[in-house]
């Protein structure tokens, strides 16, 4: 293929400014980036300009179709006209007039993507044209290609149109002499001497001549038959060589390939400063994120701490209303209440009556507390709003924009919910003491014991009685001190439930101000904890987005570096 060298090292500068494009989308590049590396892409596909100029019949369509292997200007396919046909590559074969003497060719054969074809008229019929071609396409050629029939190199018409061609587009002529397996090797010979020696007398310069065959480089390319004989008989070699070099070191091209590796790396560069710089500051955004976090967090401890003082002194308020529940179970467990009559008995353990233990101790624990609690409802709330505007002032610009307001507002409640929470808490601790329920069997116990006592009074009477029949006063005495003996351990027996009472409920409550410390303990744990992880939406997904910004920005790097590598050996590879 004519130009692989070159084509090679576009494909190669392409592949590389397409991975440039999609390392710029990636990373969220700016549109004018992007739109410059899509630019620098398009640029890269701009075609050789191939200019063919000869008179009629001297086979410049054969020409063509031997020099690309393919039959794109066949009869036919092309009218035969006396226009100039532009010849480009197109979806569909149409033929679209652009002048009076131009018409664009579209014909979908791959080697017009990188090849656009001047296809003259003979020169010979074209003098209205000259201007035109010389005018329109000359300038812009890659390649002018003036192509002389063997038979007769020495028509004028050809020769009046390279004078009209300006002495700085000269550089860019190459002569074919077509149709030489017409003449004798030493014709051939004759003639390209004497065309080399006429074009330096009048031109000054000497112009590339090949002699060649185009009719066998055709047969070679599209038959396969004794393909290399027929390629060599052709002439075809030498010339493709010649065209590939002027294509692969076209000057312009070349420079203008530099130009593109330079800006693509001017591109990356300033890319590689964006990522790094997005990079740091990601890393930034992770350490004051992670700063926000450590801080809610040392915020609760802090608040904790001011709050335990009030959970001291909650302790002591128990430890006070224990004495009073404990002074009133001393006149619950009396032995005067025990040797009551049984219709009392009911009343005493009758629900959860205003008189009850539970109820008194709660009522009292909660008098002396109340307005402690509310005191601590307002320090954390003002301990989370003195965190939401620390948060509000360090975060501007990073969790959220400058002008916006607090993240988090406190409810209006705060305060009463969380006293609502302690009394709640202290409500189902003490209600779950049951201090009734647990002098309730004692105190039962004791009554009926104490029952009895009635029931001796009977048989002591009798043995009195009898003793005084029988020994008379002496007798009486004796009996008499018996029974004292026998209510004294009716009253004993009693007695001794009801101090067992007492003693289970005073281990009760000593028990119970370490759990109830407990308990007061870890309400208020919970409700500052769930109160500052109001902020945790806000900062947790920021951290994580910021995480993964920083760790996608790393490795990127690499194949930024790469990149730039890859086109630093491009630079190298063009300078060689």
């Amino acid at each position: 293929m004519i130009g692989d060298e070159y084509f090679q090292l576009r494909t190669r500068l392409s592949t590389e400014l397409q991975r440039l494009a999609g390392l710029i989308r990636d990373l969220g590049g700016d549109a004018e980036s992007a739109a410059i590396a899509e630019n620098l892409i398009a640029s890269l596909r701009d075609p050789f300009v191939f200019v063919v100029v000869g008179e009629v019949n001297v086979g410049k369509s054969t020409f063509l179709n031997a020099l690309f292997g393919q039959d794109f200007s066949r009869t036919g396919v092309v009218p035969t006209t006396d226009k100039i046909l532009f010849f480009k590559h197109g979806d569909r074969q149409q033929i679209v007039p652009v002048t009076p003497t131009l018409d664009e060719v579209h014909v979908p054969s791959d080697f017009l993507r990188d090849f656009h074809i001047v296809d003259t008229p003979g020169t010979n019929s074209i003098e209205n044209e000259h201007q035109e071609i010389t005018e329109r396409f000359v300038p812009v050629a890659d390649l002018v290609i003036f192509v002389f029939s063997a038979m007769n190199p020495w028509g004028a018409s050809a020769w009046q149109f390279l004078d009209k061609v300006h002495k700085h587009w000269m550089r860019h002529v190459i002569f074919i002499l077509q149709q030489c397996d017409l003449r004798s090797t030493e014709e051939i010979q004759v003639i390209t001497d004497y065309m080399a020696q006429l074009t330096s007398q009048r031109y000054g310069q000497h112009f590339p001549i090949f002699a060649v065959s185009a009719k066998k480089a055709y047969l070679a390319r599209s038959s396969g038959l004794d393909r290399e004989r027929l390629l060599e008989d052709s002439g075809f070699l030498p010339l493709e060589s010649h065209i590939s070099s002027l294509v692969g070191h076209n000057a312009a091209r070349l420079h203008k390939m530099a130009g593109t590796t330079r800006l693509a790396r001017q591109l990356l560069e300033n890319l590689r400063q964006s990522v790094e710089s997005t990079a740091a500051d990601s890393r930034r955004a992770l350490a004051l994120i992670q700063e926000f976090i450590t801080e809610r967090e040392l915020q609760v401890d802090r608040t904790l701490k001011k709050i335990l003082p009030a959970l001291d002194a909650t302790g002591r308020d128990y430890h006070e209303c224990c004495l009073l529940v404990a002074g009133m179970a001393e006149h619950v467990l009396s032995t005067k209440r025990a040797f009551e009559k049984n219709g009392e008995e009911d009343e005493d353990f009758g629900g959860h009556r205003k008189d009850s233990l539970d109820h008194r101790l709660f009522q009292d624990l909660q008098h002396r507390t109340g307005d402690r609690w509310r005191q601590v409802g307002i320090i954390l709330e003002e301990d989370f709003l003195q965190y939401a505007r620390f948060l509000h002032v360090q975060g501007r610009g990073t969790l959220f924009a400058h002008d916006a307001p607090l993240p988090v507002d406190a409810d209006a409640d705060l305060r009463r919910l969380f006293s609502v929470h302690m009394d709640s808490t202290m409500r189902r601790f003490v209600l779950g003491l049951k201090l009734d329920e647990a002098l309730e069997p004692g105190l039962r116990k004791a009554r009926r014991r104490a029952r009895w006592v009635p029931w001796l009074l009977l048989p002591v009477l009798a043995a009195i009685g009898a003793a005084w029949w029988f020994d008379g006063p002496l007798g009486a005495a004796i009996a008499g001190g018996g029974g004292l003996l026998l209510a004294g351990f009716a009253f004993l027996i009693t007695q001794t439930a009801l101090n067992h009472t007492r003693g289970l409920l005073m281990d009760r409550l000593e028990e119970s101000s370490e759990l109830l410390r407990d308990m007061l303990h870890r309400q208020i744990h919970s409700d500052v904890e769930n109160l500052f992880s109001r902020f945790l939406p806000l900062l947790a997904p920021a951290q994580e987005e910021a995480a993964r910004r920083a760790q996608e920005m790393s490795s990127q790097t690499g194949r930024i570096a790469d990149l730039a590598r890859s086109l630093g050996e491009f630079e190298q590879s063009l300078r060689a």
